[in-house]
């Protein structure tokens, strides 16, 4: 399995994998962007795996983490990355504060470029490693008040599109994961965004007062009937050990099925569908 750094391991799909691939054998640079983040959660692991603070949307932390790592994994270098970091701010697009905005795309978009720049020279240093992106379901369906979600995913897919041709003549494979719902902490964080956004008293809010109250049932219920975080592991790990791996992966039926289909579906009918979730 060799060396291979995840970002955004503190919980969720992120610990999950972290945790996995230390079982598997694999020499685990877990990301986490605090000092102390994920020490209960990854606290099973063996004493290979090491925990980087690595704040995505820092220079001065990419920097940082990435020394250690060179110097940790030595001539060998890095088999894989995997950017997971990522957050969720609900909202109707008109309410949605620029600034958190901002932060959303900061994390979930060019947080994952700045770290995949800074590891390709150790995916070269020795065999040829791979560059595996978490992106989401929500980057080929979109759904009213996941709006900076959904552009930070579909921003991803294009992103890895590029990256993997780009990279195709050096041998460095670039793989989507693409997971349906999964139940994670991201979730509680979601509805505790929405719910001090609901609470506020702008007109921009109000009128979208009864669909948001909906909306935040549906975050509940993808929370409570969402597919484990260790199947996306797994799937994490096909792709980092497949000999020819695939240039995605959909994780779950149910996002297999709606991925398929969306190309056939008319935006009207699509739009809908949008407007029930």
């Amino acid at each position: 399995m060799g060396n291979v750094l995840i970002t955004g391991a503190s919980s969720g799909i992120g610990a999950a994998t972290a945790l996995a691939l230390d079982k598997a054998g694999a020499r685990v640079f877990a990301g986490v962007e605090h000092d102390g983040d994920g020490a209960e959660t990854l606290a099973g692991a063996s004493a290979r795996l090491k925990r980087v603070t690595l704040d995505v949307t820092s220079d001065d932390s990419i920097v940082s983490a990435f020394e250690f790592i060179a110097r940790e994994a030595g001539d060998t270098g890095l088999t894989g990355v995997v950017n997971n970091a990522g957050v969720g701010f609900p909202a109707p697009l008109e309410a949605l504060p620029l600034a958190d905005l901002r932060r959303l795309l900061e994390i979930n978009v060019v947080g994952q470029v700045a770290v995949t720049q800074a590891a390709l020279p150790l995916l070269r240093r020795g065999i040829t490693g791979r560059v595996v992106f978490v992106g989401s379901v929500g980057g080929v369906l979109a759904s009213q008040f996941a709006g900076s979600y959904h552009a930070s995913k579909f921003a991803l897919e294009a992103i890895a599109d590029v990256w993997r041709q780009e990279l195709d003549p050096e041998g460095i494979p670039v793989i989507l994961i693409e997971p349906s719902t999964i139940s994670t902490p991201i979730w509680d964080k979601a509805i505790a965004y929405l719910d001090a956004l609901m609470a506020s008293d702008s007109t921009r809010i109000a009128r979208y007062g009864k669909r948001l109250r909906s909306f935040r049932e549906t975050l509940h219920s993808a929370d409570e009937h969402g597919k484990d975080p260790a199947d996306v592991a797994d799937v994490i790990i096909e792709a980092l050990n497949a000999d020819k791996p695939d240039t995605r992966y959909v994780v779950g039926a149910g996002g297999r099925i709606a991925t398929a289909l969306r190309p056939l579906i008319p935006d009207r009918l699509a739009d809908r569908l949008g407007e029930r979730t």
